[in-house]
């Protein structure tokens, strides 16, 4: 009932108003290397049908955008020709920014994260990548930050990988290990990896990281932000992205917030321990004497002076 109240309000808001919001098509970008998309034939596909089902829930045209580079994704933000995107949260966080997060989407097995691993050729140990070339998929600039610092954890000094490169996503990011173009590579956890690679044994293990978020560029009407809400949950994906979580506008928006904490070096402290120290007054007087030595009266006298 209440969604059916929702659409109505927002295909009376299009047709009896005629929002220029409402009633212009409505593109859906992706920005969202690091999702183990099999190719971007599947990028595109995901992001068109998410289009189709946003626009249809607000009674408009909707069509979806993938973007490889970060510069064209933020520049099409900026033209405002895009007004709401599924995007990697370390983009976001290391970005800096902080649009308004309406969804989570989720994997295959249900959760909102993913695991991250290593992966070499011949089975290599992560001391052996010491030196070595290693290619991360692309998040905007921030991405010796992101592998030092979010999934090592400052564990490792800056220097020591040789680089840290960029691959376009995460499956050439693999595909250019397989050809010897790189020594190994940093990528989400997804399915079977390709004949002649293997995950890096890392202890601690990685940390699991969010999947790509639904934001929103710019103002959008509430009512409208309800439809979309309800479309994106209803929404049916694909093996990468299976849908959405039910959306918590606080929840969603802090995992971007607690991603950016991470990209700056962990503070070190040595170990430091205070004693208990209880004083207490008769301790300190027991086996004393105490005396005020007694000055003479005389010594206060003032002696006559003669003329």
């Amino acid at each position: 009932m209440i969604r059916l109240a929702i659409a109505a309000c927002v295909a009376w808001l299009a047709g009896a108003l005629g929002s220029a919001a409402h009633a212009s098509p409505i593109t859906v970008g992706l920005f969202a290397p690091s999702a183990p998309f099999p190719s971007t034939a599947a990028r595109v596909e995901l992001a068109n049908r998410l289009g189709e089902a946003i626009g249809k829930a607000l009674n408009v045209t909707g069509s979806g955008r993938v973007y490889a580079r970060a510069a064209d994704f933020a520049t099409a933000v900026k033209r405002g020709e895009i007004t709401l995107a599924l995007v990697d949260p370390a983009y976001l966080a290391g970005a800096g920014v902080d649009p308004m997060v309406i969804a989570a989407s989720l994997a295959a097995d249900r959760k909102t994260v993913r695991a991250w691993q290593f992966v070499a050729r011949d089975g290599a140990k992560l001391a052996e990548l010491a030196g070595k070339h290693v290619l991360v998929p692309s998040l905007g600039g921030r991405e010796q930050d992101f592998v030092i610092n979010v999934l090592l954890g400052g564990g490792v000094g800056r220097e020591f990988f040789a680089r840290i490169e960029v691959a376009p996503d995460t499956a050439s990011a693999i595909a250019a290990l397989g050809l010897g173009k790189a020594d190994a590579a940093v990528v989400p956890v997804a399915g079977e990896l390709p004949p002649g690679i293997h995950a890096v044994p890392v202890l601690p293990a990685l940390p699991a990281l969010p999947n790509p978020v639904l934001v929103v560029y710019g103002a959008m009407a509430e009512v409208a932000l309800g439809a979309v809400r309800d479309a994106v949950t209803r929404f049916q994906g694909d093996a990468t992205i299976v849908g959405f979580r039910d959306p918590d506008d606080e929840r969603d928006a802090r995992v971007v917030r607690d991603l950016a904490s991470r990209f700056s070096p962990p503070v070190k402290r040595g170990p430091f321990a205070v004693p208990t120290v209880r004083l207490v007054v008769g301790d300190l007087l027991e086996g004393r004497r105490f005396a005020i030595e007694r000055t003479p009266v005389t010594a206060f006298a003032t002696a006559p002076t003669t003329r």
